[in-house]
């Protein structure tokens, strides 16, 4: 990857008009929250069953949320009509 890129940026289809811009992360980012993972994982891991079912529900929850926002934006991004779309 070009070292100069700090940013992807997604191109509608349709149009060519800019509809996402994210950053990209670097190694040492990503390295960072790998190694914090690394370090928690055995603390997950010793959770009962009702405390990890409870966080991962609540990501769920969280995610859904986001539903009618996600879905736009994929459709922009794809050049599909958002009736065509909508489910997580």
């Amino acid at each position: 990857m070009d070292s100069c890129i700090t940013d992807l940026v997604c191109i509608s289809p349709i149009d060519g008009h800019e509809v996402a811009r994210r950053p990209i992360a670097t190694m040492a980012n990503i390295n960072r929250h790998l190694a914090k993972a690394r370090l928690n994982q055995p603390i997950w891991a010793k959770q009962p069953p009702d405390v990890r079912i409870t966080a991962v529900l609540r990501f769920l929850d969280a995610l859904k949320a986001m539903n009618d926002e996600v879905v736009l934006e994929l459709a922009m991004q794809m050049g599909r009509p958002v009736r065509y779309g909508g489910e997580i």
